[in-house]
Order: C-alpha cells, then structure tokens, then sequence
C-alpha cells in the first residue's frame, strides 16, 4: 500500500548545489556552483538545549532537510543552499526505503 504524502510540510525553497573550482583569469582557483535539482523541503533544526541535553557540540548542530525522493542521484559531495546559507551534506537516508522522501542530514558551512 502506498504511503500518502502531506505536500503542505514542504514549504521551504532549497537547491541541491555542486560546488567545483574552476582557474580564473589570473590563475587563481574560483568556486562555481552548479544546482543539481531545486526542491521544497521539510526544514528542521537541531534545538539548543536537544544539544545540550546530549552534552553535543553547538559545532554539531545539524539541520535536516526532507524532500520527496528525486530523480537525481545525490551524493555527499554536494551541498544544499537554503536561506542564501550553504550546509554541507553529511547523510542521505530514504525514508522507510521506500524512494518516496529523501532527508537529508546537513551542517552549515561556516567559513
């Protein structure tokens, strides 16, 4: 039977991005970002006193980001941008591998 899915939940604006480093005119490395896919996403935040309570990190804190499942192939090479923010992916699960939603576990790049 299939598993119906609440549309209204992804209501925020994501891109999957790649990000590679192309030589500029003067020979410096320049990053250029490619999107993979755009999606709306279920976007849920790890609370502060959650990483408290677990004696985490703040530096750990992940966000996680749930969309329908793409048809694109994802990999934790690429990043997600949401809210002019890039978040570096470190985990992709398909939910109840039912190839229905796809989250992904992701932390923000802090340069």
């Amino acid at each position: 039977m299939r598993k119906e899915l609440n549309a209204g939940k992804y209501n925020k604006k994501i891109q999957i991005i790649s990000i590679t480093e192309v030589p500029d005119d003067e020979g410096f490395k320049k990053p250029i970002e490619g999107v993979i896919i755009n999606a709306w996403a279920e976007v849920k935040t790890s609370k502060g006193y959650t990483l408290i309570q677990n004696n985490t990190d703040f530096e750990k804190a992940y966000t996680n980001f749930t969309i329908r499942y793409p048809k694109a192939n994802l990999n934790r090479d690429m990043f997600v941008k949401y809210n002019d923010r890039v978040y570096e992916i470190e985990y992709l699960n398909n939910i109840d591998n039912e190839s229905l939603e796809l989250e992904i576990q992701a932390k923000l790049v802090v340069k």
